[in-house]
């Protein structure tokens, strides 16, 4: 059976060039003129700087991939680690938006919906402790850290802006869009101005405000419909879905051996009212299978929305550090809890795993740290209070919703809202009048008129991340 979570895999690496390939074969990044870029670039100190063809960048764009030279601790600087930094060069003047997806560079070449509106230049942040941008083993997790994530940020525009003195903004969906806010917090006159996608703020784990919001999205019959399909899976079908699961993993060489199988399942099942509403929402809500489908019906929709793969042992080891930063500091809506009573009903009493099966989930090695809810509470309070130029955009029907950034009345910020988004909400996608609204930011930002752009890259990134953005162990 060739699972859907493959080919979309397949596809993304394509769009986003994430996965390398012949055709992401490096060139030498000499100068060519005097004064030229690359020339600029490679006399930055602690860089090294490769040039690439530009896969997804539109005509008249340079790609870069930059590694920049960061202390693990900016507070004691002392031992270094390489962060990488992607870059699509088309004018020194221009704007320049600095981007982050808040963890492995996945945004490479391809212009988020900022620089595409305002034909600006962009560099793309890895994040620490992400990707290659790892400190070298055994590695401080104590230094994974939203300030020091703001300081590797802080540093980077330090040294780009000598080159590039246009107006500069930052940009993430998600868990990236939280990053661009972390860095506004202590590095305030960065930039002008910040586009938040979907970027959640929690205050612990769990936060319940979030179960209180998904009782909420869609209609009373599609979450019916799905959470009848979950609570089928677990309470009859587990034994011949775990089969199935079984078969896929051999057929893709899939191993896990930090997260069992077993407990893969149970999981994916859990979370699938919660994905399906972050990406699909209303208008899959025909596609729903009834409980009574057959097992590869049943399955072949699990795969599809909440795959069981997204536990195996790769995709854990991408993303343990993710579970770290959001036990530490994050927080979560942590919705499959041990608590039980915030799952969705009728599914409390079929669990069958608890916190210690889901132990191999942080790194290896690394104790699970102690959440701390002053951090985030710091982070709301600067941007109701002191925050400005911020522009926040949310899907209505989208899980995150319920953990929206909250805009006081004395910003100049804005926090707009997609009728029935999903976590895939973008600018073009708002009604005019808010559209105008976001328009009209970037231009009094940036002094550049924005033009119309295509569907914003995230939309396509976010669903590689889907499975990972929330903590439900």
């Amino acid at each position: 059976m060739r699972s859907t979570y493959v080919m979309r895999l397949a596809i993304l690496c394509a769009v986003l060039a994430a996965c390398g390939g012949d055709d992401g074969a490096a060139v030498d990044a000499g100068p060519d003129a005097p004064g030229d870029i690359a020339a600029q670039l490679a006399a930055l100190p602690g860089v090294t700087v490769t040039e690439m063809p530009p896969a997804n960048a539109p005509p008249g764009y340079r790609y870069f991939v930059l590694q920049v030279t960061q202390p693990v601790d900016h507070d004691a600087p002392g031992a270094t680690f390489q962060q990488e930094v992607s870059l699509i060069h088309i004018d020194a003047a221009a704007p320049m938006v600095a981007a982050t997806s808040g963890y492995a560079d996945f945004i490479g070449d391809f212009p988020s919906e900022p620089t595409a509106l305002l034909h600006a230049n962009q560099i793309s942040i890895e994040h620490r402790f992400f990707g290659s941008s790892r400190p070298a083993e055994p590695a401080d997790y104590g230094k994974l850290t939203v300030a020091q994530m703001a300081s590797d940020e802080h540093a980077i525009v330090e040294l780009l802006k000598p080159i590039y003195h246009g107006p500069w903004i930052t940009t993430g969906a998600s868990k990236g869009g939280m990053t661009a806010v972390y860095h506004r917090r202590f590095f305030p006159d960065d930039v002008v101005g910040t586009v938040a996608y979907v970027a959640p703020l929690s205050f612990a784990i769990p936060d319940d405000r979030y179960q209180t919001n998904i009782a909420t999205v869609g209609t009373p019959a599609c979450r019916t419909a799905v959470q009848a399909a979950a609570k089928e899976m677990l309470q009859h079908r587990r034994a011949a879905l775990l089969a199935l699961a079984q078969q896929q993993a051999t057929a893709q060489h899939d191993v896990y051996t930090r997260i069992a199988i077993g407990p893969a399942l149970e999981s994916a099942i859990l979370d699938l009212e919660w994905t399906f509403w972050q990406y699909y929402g209303i208008r899959f809500c025909p596609s729903v299978p009834l409980p009574t489908a057959t097992d590869d019906d049943l399955y072949n929709f699990l795969d599809q929305v909440s795959p069981v793969a997204f536990s195996n042992d790769v995709e854990t080891a991408e993303f343990d550090s993710y579970f770290y930063q959001a036990y530490a500091q994050l927080g979560s809506p942590g919705l499959v809890s041990v608590r039980g009573d915030s799952l969705p009903p009728g599914l409390a009493a079929l669990r069958a795993f608890g916190e210690a099966d889901f132990a191999g989930t942080f790194p290896p090695g690394v104790a699970v740290p102690t959440h701390d809810p002053a951090v985030m509470h710091d982070i709301d309070d600067f941007v109701q209070t002191q925050g400005k130029s911020f522009v926040f955009v949310y899907g209505e029907w989208d899980p995150w919703s319920g953990g929206k950034f909250r805009v006081g009345n004395a910003t100049d910020s804005l926090e707009l809202i997609v009728a029935q988004g999903t976590h895939g909400s973008g600018l073009g996608d708002l009604a005019a009048a808010d559209k105008t609204a976001a328009f009209a930011k970037l231009q009094a930002w940036t002094g550049v008129t924005p033009m119309e752009a295509q569907k914003p890259a995230h939309t396509k990134m976010l669903r590689r991340l889907q499975h990972r953005s929330r903590v439900s162990r």
